[in-house]
C-alpha cells in the first residue's frame, strides 16, 4: 500500500506540473515506450503510467472528482457537499478464449479393438461355413499402439478451431476368440480359417498383426470449457492407413509357438472415421474403418472398430 501510495502521489504531482502545458506530454524510455504520458484537455486533465493495463489518473478542471483506475479497478474520489468519499467499480473481465491452439493428434495412443458388421457370405456353401463368425476377437487381448510422430494444424487468427493432419505409426493386434489361424488358399486364394487346436495342449493364444502408416485429417475445436489452463476440445475426421506389413502368431501353452508373415490378402488401403474428446494433454477417441481389412472378395467383409485413449504431446 505504501507503494502505491507513493505512484499515485507521483502522478498528482505531474497532474500539478502539467497544468500549465497544453495538450499532450510524453515521457518516453530509450526505446521509444511511453513511461508517462500526461493529457490536458479543455475541461480535465489524466495521465497514463505504462499501457492500458497500468495506471491512469484522471482529474476535472474544478478538481471535484479524481478518477484513479489500476488495472480493472476505477476509484472515485469525489469531493461533494457533505464532504470526501471514495467510490471502487471494477470493469466486467471480458469472456474470450485465447490462449494457443494446441492439436491433439501427436503422441501415443493405445486402443482396444472389435469387429463390427462383419459378414462371412463368402464362405457360405463352403466346409468353412459351419465355423460362423470364426473371426470374433478377444477385445481385451486385441491391442493397438499407435506413435504419432508428426502433426500439424492451419488454424483461425482467434485460435479457437483448426484444420489438423500429420502422420503416425499403427501396430494392431487381432487376438481371436476360436483356436483358429488364417491362411490364404492353397496359398494363392482367399483368406481362409484354420483350425490349430491339438491333443497334447491347448491354444493359448492366436493373433493376426497388421501395421499401418497412418495420415489424419480432422477438424479440431477448442471450447470455451475448462480448468486452469486446459480447454475442453472435440474432434472429428477421417485418418488414412497404407499398409506396411502383417503376420500371423499362435502359441500353444506348453510353450510351443508359430509365426508367419504374409500379406495375408490385406487391404492396401485403410479409412476410418474418428471422433475426439480432449481435454489437456488426455483424449478419449473412437476410429470406425469405413473399409474392410481385407480385399473385396479374398476375404470375409470385416471392419474393425476401435476405442481408445490418447496422451498427446508427452
Amino acid at each position: 500500500m505504501k507503494k502505491l501510495f507513493t505512484t499515485i502521489m507521483c502522478i498528482v504531482l505531474v497532474i500539478n506540473l502539467s497544468a500549465q502545458k497544453q495538450d499532450t506530454t510524453e515521457i518516453k524510455t530509450i526505446n521509444k515506450k511511453n513511461v508517462v504520458t500526461v493529457i490536458e484537455e479543455s475541461d480535465k486533465v489524466h495521465v497514463i503510467v505504462g499501457n492500458d493495463r497500468g495506471i491512469e489518473v484522471i482529474t476535472d478542471d474544478w478538481g471535484d472528482t479524481t478518477k484513479i483506475r489500476l488495472g480493472r479497478r476505477t476509484f472515485k474520489v469525489i469531493e461533494g457537499s457533505n464532504g470526501t468519499y471514495v467510490e471502487m467499480d471494477k470493469d466486467v473481465k471480458k469472456k474470450h478464449w485465447g490462449g494457443s491452439f494446441n492439436p491433439h493428434w501427436a503422441g501415443l495412443e493405445v486402443g482396444m479393438n472389435m469387429f463390427e458388421n462383419s459378414n462371412y457370405g463368402i464362405y457360405d456353401g463352403t466346409e468353412y461355413e459351419e465355423f460362423g463368425e470364426v473371426f470374433d476377437l478377444r477385445s481385451g487381448k486385441s491391442l493397438t499402439w499407435n506413435i504419432n510422430f508428426l502433426e500439424f494444424a492451419i488454424k483461425n487468427k482467434r485460435k479457437t478451431f483448426g484444420l489438423v493432419t500429420g502422420m503416425g505409426i499403427s501396430f494392431n493386434d487381432y487376438a481371436f476368440e476360436l483356436p483358429v489361424t488364417i491362411e490364404k488358399q492353397d496359398g494363392y486364394g482367399m483368406i481362409i480359417p484354420v483350425n490349430i487346436s491339438v491333443e497334447y495342449s491347448s491354444v493359448r493364444k492366436s493373433k493376426l498383426h497388421v501395421n499401418y502408416i497412418t495420415v489424419p485429417l480432422f477438424f479440431e475445436v477448442k471450447t470455451p470449457l475448462r480448468v486452469g489452463n486446459s480447454h475442453l476440445c472435440f474432434a472429428a475426421g477421417a485418418i488414412g492407413s497404407l499398409y506396411l506389413s502383417s503376420h500371423t502368431k499362435f502359441k500353444y501353452y506348453n510353450k510351443t509357438k508359430f509365426k508367419k508373415k504374409s500379406n495375408y490378402n490385406i487391404n492396401q488401403w485403410k479409412y476410418d472415421l474418428t471422433g475426439r474428446i480432449s481435454f489437456g494433454d488426455f483424449t478419449v477417441f473412437a476410429n470406425y474403418s469405413m473399409t474392410s481389412i481385407f480385399k473385396d472378395g479374398q476375404g470375409p467383409e470385416i471392419h474393425p472398430l476401435m476405442i481408445g485413449i490418447s496422451f498427446p504431446n508427452i
